[in-house]
């Protein structure tokens, strides 16, 4: 004789199942991508909590313009799609999870764009100033740059008739290479992440990616001036640098 489940029961059972089927995805974790605009790329590291209580929370660090901790709203998670509100930026992402939670495939929309955007869940420490690969000739020329330009350097960007004061810290890495940051008190910006720094034969060269520019100086004297041009948005603007304590 088969035993029939009392009504109740069998309604409960249902419903912890569906409840169970239904339960959002843990997106706890730190969350890495690379937006792509134009010519230039922005790593975009999502930070993503929650509170005992259950909701969710999160901050932004755009980590190729030294921006850390924009403010993240209207985090939530249906089944597998994920929504993040940063309104300070007027931007929205949305997505959706794959099944083992650890990448999320979808589009960054801000002011009228829709641009994609991937997003890997990240183990460990992400720093604005990871090492990234080099040629052994780059490597070597990098290695030259940290012995001739590691210090504090500051400059006058000239572009009309504005006048914008850079700084720069060039330091050396656990490689050798030259590694650095840039800021513009001006405006504001501190910590852009410089890359790609050499020195060849008298010529100076690196890039701010946050900021989709180069800059290239041609005359170095004294291991405490140099003098070049700067590159962004099709223009070349004269700047030139000193190092900090020199005369």
């Amino acid at each position: 004789m088969v035993k029939r489940i009392p009504h109740a029961l069998a309604l409960l059972l249902f419903l912890s199942a569906r409840a169970a089927l239904a339960a959002p995805a843990d997106i706890t974790g730190n969350w890495l991508g690379t937006l792509e605009v134009d010519q230039t790329k922005l790593r975009l590291l999502f930070k993503i909590t929650k509170s005992p209580e259950g909701a969710w929370s999160a901050a932004l660090d755009s980590l190729d313009q030294g921006v850390k901790d924009i403010p993240v709203e209207g985090v939530t998670v249906q089944e597998n799609k994920l929504h993040l509100e940063v309104k300070m930026l007027k931007g929205v992402y949305e997505g959706e999870l794959d099944s083992n939670t650890s990448n999320v495939t979808g589009k960054w929309m801000q002011t009228g764009e829709s641009l994609p955007l991937t997003l890997e869940k990240t183990k460990g420490p992400i720093t604005a100033l990871d090492s990234e690969p080099l040629s052994p000739a780059d490597l070597a020329a990098s290695k030259m740059a940290a012995q001739k330009l590691g210090g504090n350097w500051n400059g006058m960007l000239i572009s009309g008739a504005a006048q914008i004061p850079l700084s720069l810290s060039i330091s050396t890495n656990k490689e050798g290479a030259t590694t650095g940051t840039m800021a513009s008190p001006d405006q504001g910006l501190k910590d852009i992440p410089i890359s790609t720094i050499t020195y060849n034969t008298g010529k100076i060269h690196f890039a701010a990616r946050g900021l989709g520019a180069t800059y290239d100086a041609d005359s170095f004297s004294s291991n405490t001036f140099m003098t070049g041009q700067w590159h962004q948005a099709g223009q070349n603007l004269p700047l030139n640098f000193r190092k900090s304590g020199s005369k």
